[in-house]
């Protein structure tokens, strides 16, 4: 079930003109340099990536442009720091996560489940471009999003993040160790009790019978500590 709640899109807008051929490393160097051409055009660039990546992680579009303006301005504010380790997409999408896991943290309730595919935001699976889906599936897929993400809500939010980031995004444990700043050890063991305590609300919520495919993670590494932090 969880595979099939979202896939990263790579649709990005056109941006300011003159600067969208420019490569990333002069980019950045631009901005860096404080073009203001420069932040549009990189605004511009992964302004739906980024929405996407932080409606998939939250499942909810409550605030969502507050949130994506939170992500770049942390971003422009912290790109002196970016030494280039990682693609800059990928720099961006552990802001994304980061900024993701504070709003979980802060919400006061729960939000309303989503209701319907957004194709446009979540970036369509070509399967689901080549072929109509019926009616039928498309309830489905909206009744199983909705209860995957009524299970996520109720997760400790370092749990939600590193099973959203495994099971949905399909991330190995050292990519997530960069994007929550922490080690594959731990994230081994958090995922280990995050998989358990979802299945345990899927059951209470009626649907329990269906697992995720076999993957190796089903005991905590040796080492982990036993923890759930």
């Amino acid at each position: 079930m969880l595979r099939n709640v979202g896939r990263k899109s790579g649709n990005v807008d056109a941006g300011p003109a003159g600067l969208a051929d420019i490569d990333e490393p002069e980019l950045i160097q631009r901005c860096r340099a404080g073009e203001r051409a420069a932040h549009d055009e990189l605004y511009h660039r992964f302004k739906r990536p980024v929405a996407a990546n932080l409606f998939r992680v939250l499942g909810d579009r409550t605030d969502l442009d507050d949130l994506v303006q939170e992500v770049f301005v942390i971003a422009f504010r912290g790109l002196d720091s970016f030494r280039g380790d990682a693609r800059l997409s990928t720099w961006l999408y552990r802001i994304c996560v980061n900024v993701a896991l504070g709003r979980i943290r802060s919400r006061t309730r729960r939000p309303q489940p989503i209701g319907g595919l957004d194709l446009d935001l979540h970036g369509a699976q070509s399967s689901l471009v080549d072929r109509p889906e019926t009616p039928e599936r498309a309830l489905e897929r909206a009744e199983d999003r909705a209860r995957v993400y009524r299970a996520l809500d109720r997760l400790p939010p370092k749990k939600r993040i590193v099973l959203f980031l495994h099971e949905i995004e399909g991330l190995d444990l050292k990519d997530i160790a960069y994007l929550i700043d922490s080690n594959p050890v731990t994230v081994r063991t958090r995922l280990f009790y995050a998989r358990r305590e979802f299945f345990k609300l899927l059951a209470e919520d009626g649907e329990g019978g269906q697992l995720l495919a076999e993957d190796g993670d089903g005991e905590p590494g040796a080492g982990s500590g036993g923890g759930a932090s």
